[in-house]
């Protein structure tokens, strides 16, 4: 049991994500029969601005500007999009590993099958739903989701995920599948309006501070 006093809310936030993503790890390792280790660092909360400078500097150093993303947009109570992104030029030998196969060493980095698409589609739904779901479940905050939306960003930068507009915070967290030895690094956006982070900070707040 997570003791409120002791602890902040990013940790809280921290440790409601990490069950969610035990859960994506284990319902992946279901499916393609293989273990997959997701680790998932602290969260962060940042302003739009802040969350901007911190994802460009992610896309520049991690994924050098291309990305393969999987969106889902969420409303009813809480407002906002989750993305999970994978530097495109990994993602290939990760759907091989998923899928038991092996491709040409020759393919073009940003060329995908649909079959590529759907797989991706399938890990980024799992993803998205155990981390939000986790997060919806314990604050007793309903959301409904849109079907996941799936894209290869060449030239990436953050202005295709931190939306600056209606005072939108972002939480933001890097994580790393493993996948029999290989590791393939990641990042988790949410970006959400102001309204939707204060509902779930006040739920928090109420659930683990007694207020």
């Amino acid at each position: 049991m997570l003791v409120a006093d002791k602890i902040s809310r990013e940790d809280i936030l921290t440790e409601l994500f990490n069950i969610g993503v035990g859960q994506a790890a284990s319902t992946l390792s279901d499916i393609i029969d293989k273990r997959i280790g997701l680790t998932i660092p602290n969260v962060r909360i940042l302003d739009a601005a802040t969350g901007k400078i911190e994802l460009d500097k992610y896309l520049l150093q991690v994924a050098e500007g291309a990305v393969m993303v999987s969106s889902i947009s969420f409303d009813s109570q809480l407002e906002g999009k989750v993305s999970l992104l994978f530097p495109a030029d990994k993602m290939h030998h990760f759907i091989d590993l998923c899928l038991h196969e092996n491709r040409d060493d020759l393919v073009d980095n940003l060329e995908f099958t649909d079959i590529d698409f759907d797989t991706i589609k399938e890990i980024g739904n799992i993803v998205i739903n155990s981390i939000i779901g986790e997060l919806s479940n314990t604050v007793n905050i309903p959301v409904e989701y849109t079907l996941p939306e799936i894209d290869v960003l060449n030239n990436a930068s953050a202005d295709h995920f931190v939306n600056c507009e209606d005072c939108r915070l972002v939480l933001m967290m890097f994580l790393a599948f493993n996948i029999e030895g290989t590791e393939i690094a990641g990042a988790v956006v949410i970006n959400m309006t102001l309204k939707s982070l204060d509902e779930i900070l006040n739920e928090i707040d109420r659930l683990y501070n007694g207020r």
